[in-house]
């Protein structure tokens, strides 16, 4: 029988070894696939509200500010309840912590379904919200734990299946609403794909390891999991003097809060973040207001669905091939700044391929960024723990801004001032992503 000690030395030589290996076992396909399954949950309960949202507020006589709340809380909780990804994962292991997350989704979605009732439909869209927070949260450590070597192209995949989540809930949720009768079950369709997700997620839990929490952080309460490991081999980093980082890399223990990256990186997530939920929540009404079919104008978002898939699936790829990301933020924001100014100040000139360019420019951003989530992290909880951050700080200043747009479309009347400051904030997002230096990949 092996010692003890052997076990623990085995167990620390597994951890280090490159994800590549991970990645390529047996079950690494089944992985992928699970990983699909269950990010298209991460859009289709939010993008399913705006193409039905003149029905709701006709029906619950909501106004346009109270609107703004509606699309604004699942923003909100996207940001507020994104750490508990991080705790969760310390505790329980991200496996674990992505299935947790798909059912609270559920919960909310079940919720939803009293829609004619104010109070449920909006609790509903916060357990949605926050169920959405936590997945978004907790992938980007899956993909650092099993994928590291392949970030982008994972990345991209799930990336993929965002957008088909959200373009399929959009695009259906009149035909639906139609069909049913009712909007509030066209809402609860949903339902259906984090049902088969969560499914599909299970063999991914019983093939995961023990969890290993980080000794150094448990005191604080703040503990950090790496997915591996056993109990053993926590007591004998207890013991055994911890190696200095390799040269070249950043500290593993760096608090994102003191790395210029990572508020570099939250920045970018506002920008990125309100736009792109300035398009969600917002063109449907403007084109309704217009004149357009509600069907019509919900079919717009599914073309800015669909294009995102192109780019979530092509820039991720391309970002592993790119030591410095800066050129490919710069072409695909200055991209999303022409997109925007043409739905400010031509709505009319050219809607087709206006929200076109949007969903690749504004779709491939956002992959973009969640690839630099895992780059500028030296190890699957550093990169849970930047993800908790920026998230923590991007999405609820985001949600705000939506209630404000809905603001001032109840003073102005139309959507120009609102898509006018969108395409402000585009330019901001592309002065700051030229911030984003490859060398804080190596440096804290």
């Amino acid at each position: 029988m092996p010692s003890a000690r052997a076990q623990v030395r085995r167990d620390l030589v597994a951890e280090s070894m490159p994800s590549g290996r991970a990645e390529r076992a047996p079950g690494a396909v089944l992985t992928l696939v699970a990983l699909f399954l269950v990010a298209i949950n991460l859009r289709g309960a939010i993008t399913d509200v705006p193409p039905l949202l003149t029905s709701i507020r006709e029906d619950l006589g909501l106004s346009g500010a109270a609107a703004g709340v509606l699309t604004a809380i699942p923003v909100v909780s996207m940001g507020v309840f994104a750490p508990l990804a991080h705790r969760g994962a310390a505790r329980y292991g991200y496996e674990r912590t992505v299935a947790a997350s798909v059912v609270v989704l559920l919960v909310g979605v079940l919720i939803r379904l009293g829609g004619a009732s104010v109070v449920l439909l909006f609790l509903g869209t916060l357990v949605a919200g926050a169920g959405i927070a936590v997945l978004g949260a907790a992938l980007p450590g899956v993909v650092k734990t099993h994928f590291a070597e392949h970030a982008g192209a994972v990345t991209g995949l799930y990336s993929a299946a965002v957008g088909v989540g959200a373009a399929g809930a959009s695009a259906l949720a009149v035909p639906l609403s139609d069909g049913f009768g009712s909007w509030q079950l066209s809402l609860g369709v949903v339902a259906i794909p984090a049902v088969l997700g969560l499914f599909a997620w299970l063999p991914v839990i019983r093939r995961a390891k023990p969890v290993r929490t980080d000794p150094s952080r448990t005191g604080t309460g703040t503990g950090t999991g790496t997915g591996t490991g056993t109990t053993d081999a926590t007591e004998a980093r207890r013991t055994e003097p911890t190696p200095a980082p390799a040269p070249g890399t950043a500290a593993p223990d760096t608090s994102p809060w003191r790395r210029p990256v990572a508020w570099i990186l939250a920045v970018f997530l506002v920008m990125q973040t309100t736009a792109y939920y300035g398009v969600v929540g917002w063109v449907p009404a403007a084109y309704e207001e217009q004149g357009w079919s509600a069907e019509r104008a919900g079919l717009l978002l599914s073309v800015f669905g669909l294009t995102g898939i192109v780019s979530g699936l092509v820039i991720p790829l391309l970002a592993d091939r790119f030591t410095d990301p800066r050129p490919l933020f710069a072409v695909t924001v200055a991209g999303a700044v022409v997109g925007m100014g043409l739905l400010a100040f031509a709505p009319d000139l050219a809607p087709w391929p206006t929200i076109a360019l949007l969903g690749l420019t504004l779709g491939g951003a956002f992959p973009l960024m969640l690839v630099m989530l895992v780059r500028f992290a030296p190890s699957p909880a550093a990169a849970g723990r930047l993800s908790a951050m920026t998230f923590l700080i991007g999405y609820p200043i985001a949600a705000a801004l939506q209630i404000v747009f809905g603001t001032i479309h109840d003073l102005t009347g139309d959507y120009t001032a609102v898509f006018a400051v969108l395409f402000a904030m585009t330019l901001v997002e592309l002065a700051v992503s030229l911030g984003l230096d490859p060398k804080h990949a190596r440096h804290p």
